[in-house]
């Protein structure tokens, strides 16, 4: 009762709508996509490779120019276009038989996908009061990972047999957000800035960012790094099942969405300092025990304790940035951030890859050493003075 009080309307619109676009693209890319690659159209996985490279590079390249389009025409209408955007793609995808299609409508998806984060996080932060901006990011994660998190799940009871019914459910989620982006109203989320700065001045605007860009980059290539490795490492190495391999994704998912927003009023409460530098701390740790034990039990403790890492990292992390970003450049710049955060994502597995042929543990020691340089760096820096200037 009280989450419902302090939301708004307009906001609770947003993560719906959020929520809805997320379950459908996480449902196709993890789910859907490899079943009817490989099924019904008779291909090969290196189609499901390219569809999903193309995706994210699109989806990472036009998160800029999403941004720019937020400050020019507002937040409700650029979710709309990419929500259209989306429903043409699954459409197309549904309907084509030639895997090269396939590809550029799974391409074509990641135009659209590319507008969820800068006008969601800026519509948000817009209709938020500074001092509820971390509950708020921890909202707005919490109902991204529910999203693409229920999507792969769900999606699979409607598998085997049934790829059109699978595609219609997606189609029909990203209707519906795109119906919810209809109705939402307030003149904070229309408002544009038809004076924009020059190109000079944005560059020194990055210029004034260049502590906090290698930390937004660092900060998700460590995730990168363990992505294409876990599923190896957990069966090869530590010898688990699929099901506790799943029993420990989904436990530690979950305890991270259920921690996100009583981590954010954590931080709006008591500060940035003690939840971001701790995150990356217990972040650290927590990957290190994961390297190196090899009983269930441990690796369960481990996986909780790093749910609850990023479960402080995230909302504070984006507090933070909220709190730097000019007002009448912050779409734009929310697209800049979130496009070195997924240039972080895709090299992240390559080098992720290559450490783990040549020691199976190094990749989580890279990313642990990684998280504790970045919570040494930045225990020592001024958080809250970098954002009152």
């Amino acid at each position: 009762m009280r989450l419902r009080n302090e939301l708004s309307l307009p906001q609770s619109l947003l993560l719906v709508a959020l929520g809805f676009a997320e379950f459908a693209r996480g449902a196709l890319i993890i789910t859907l996509l490899p079943a009817y690659v490989t099924g019904p159209l008779g291909a090969s996985l290196t189609i499901v490779g390219w569809a999903l490279s193309s995706h994210y590079f699109l989806d990472t390249v036009f998160r800029g120019p999403a941004g720019w389009l937020v400050d020019r025409i507002g937040v409700p209408r650029v979710l709309t276009m990419g929500l259209a955007i989306e429903c043409l793609s699954l459409i197309g995808a549904m309907n084509t038989r030639h895997p090269a299609m396939i590809i550029v409508f799974v391409a074509l998806l990641g135009v659209g996908t590319a507008t969820h984060w800068p006008a969601v996080v800026t519509g948000t932060n817009r209709l938020t009061e500074p001092e509820r901006r971390a509950s708020m990011m921890g909202l707005v994660f919490a109902a991204w990972l529910t999203g693409s998190g229920l999507g792969p799940v769900l999606i699979n009871f409607v598998l085997g047999g049934h790829d059109r019914i699978a595609f219609s459910l997606l189609i029909a989620a990203d209707v519906l957000a795109f119906a919810v982006t209809i109705w939402i109203a307030d003149p904070r989320l229309t408002q544009v800035h038809p004076h924009q700065p020059k190109s000079r001045h944005l560059g020194r605007t990055l210029w004034r960012f260049r502590w906090v860009l290698p930390g937004t980059f660092v900060q998700n290539m460590t995730l990168g790094l363990m992505l294409p490795i876990l599923q190896p490492f957990t069966t090869h190495v530590l010898h688990l099942d699929h099901v506790q391999f799943a029993e420990l994704m989904l436990g530690s998912g979950a305890f991270t969405v259920l921690l996100l927003v009583p981590m954010g009023r954590i931080t709006d409460r008591f500060g940035l300092h003690f939840p971001l530098v701790g995150g990356f701390f217990i972040a650290g740790g927590a990957l290190l025990g994961i390297a190196f034990f090899r009983h269930f039990f441990e690796l369960i403790i481990s996986g909780g304790i790093l749910g609850l890492s990023y479960a402080m990292i995230l909302p504070s992390w984006n507090a933070f940035l909220a709190g730097l970003i000019p007002k009448e450049i912050e779409g734009w710049l929310w697209g800049v951030f979130m496009t070195v955060e997924g240039l972080g994502m895709s090299v992240g597995p390559i080098l992720g890859t290559r450490l783990f042929t040549i020691r199976i543990w190094l990749p989580f020691v890279a990313s642990s050493f990684i998280l504790l340089v970045m919570g040494a760096f930045y225990a020592s820096f001024p958080l809250k003075e970098k954002i009152q200037n």
